[in-house]
């Protein structure tokens, strides 16, 4: 080969890979442009998506329920040891749950557990023999997303061979309106004050409906009256303080002597609390 040859190889070879270094860092600019207006156009579109819709996609309406209890509805012969268990739909925060979650007559619990989407109460001295429990959870209780149940939920269970069948019901009147959201509390003896003047829960509970109408059902027989006692918790406490809370204690007795007795006729006038009047202003006062 010769001089000439050599030259024009060597010229041919090197604007060949002149030309191919071009195409190559042309291919990739346009493949970084691409590439980059691909992930602008992501960003707008996520942009889009965060304005319209909350995290984690359309917002939760649905209420949650209760799927399944331990002991089942309306069980008989329930071990005195045994533990309640409420399951619900989904995860459910857990505060509101315990606050509306109550057991008719009163129990005390040793503690409330969670496991997943169930609630267990374990009775601190157990459950007592041939009685009839009610277990409620109220419709505040809400799920993680803060949507309220729907409707209470309710059922009955009985360590004994019968669930109790009578029931009490009557509806409450302030200032001749009626009125809802009221606790009502029906006793098995005439209920005492503690040292500051408060009354604590005893007996069965229910809270008074739209019309003030009240039912508390599954009420044991019993030789002595049940007194009533209706209030507007309006500190949501669970206590009741005469003078200071809209109510009244009603002593007159209200008997439950055989099974399916039925006393539905009640008419609860609730007080109003004292207000304390401010002593007149001397007008005098302060002038020569």
């Amino acid at each position: 080969m010769g001089i000439g040859s050599d030259r024009s190889a060597r010229v041919t070879g090197a604007t060949i890979r002149d030309r191919s270094t071009r195409v190559t860092g042309a291919i990739m600019r346009d493949r970084s442009i691409r590439v980059g207006v691909a992930i602008i156009a992501a960003a707008a579109l996520w942009g889009c998506a965060r304005a319209g819709l909350p995290l984690g996609g359309p917002a939760d309406t649905t209420p949650p329920e209760v799927v399944s209890s331990l002991p089942s509805a309306g069980s008989l012969l329930v071990q005195l040891s045994a533990v309640i268990e409420v399951d619900f739909s989904e995860e459910m925060e857990r505060r509101s749950v315990e606050k509306a979650f109550s057991v008719t007559p009163d129990l005390e619990f040793r503690n409330l557990r969670w496991h997943g989407t169930t609630l267990e109460a374990r009775p601190a001295a157990g459950f007592s023999d041939s009685t009839t429990y009610i277990v409620r959870v109220g419709e505040a209780a809400k799920d993680f997303h803060g949507v309220a149940m729907g409707a209470p939920f309710e059922f009955a269970f009985s360590t004994g061979e019968v669930i109790d069948d009578a029931w009490i019901g009557g509806r409450v009147i302030l200032m001749g309106e009626t009125v809802s959201g009221a606790t009502i509390w029906a006793c098995r003896h005439v209920p005492q004050p503690d040292s500051s003047g408060a009354y604590s829960r005893c007996g069965y509970e229910a809270l008074t409906a739209e019309g003030g109408e009240f039912l508390i059902a599954h009420v044991r027989p019993s030789d002595e009256p049940y007194s009533i006692l209706a209030f507007i918790d309006m500190d949501l406490d669970g206590l009741y303080v005469p003078g200071e809370e809209t109510g009244g204690i009603f002593e007159s007795g209200v008997l439950v002597s055989a099974s399916g007795d039925s006393i539905g006729d009640l008419d609860l006038p609730l007080e109003l609390p004292l207000v304390e009047e401010e002593p007149p202003h001397d007008a005098t006062e302060g002038t020569e």
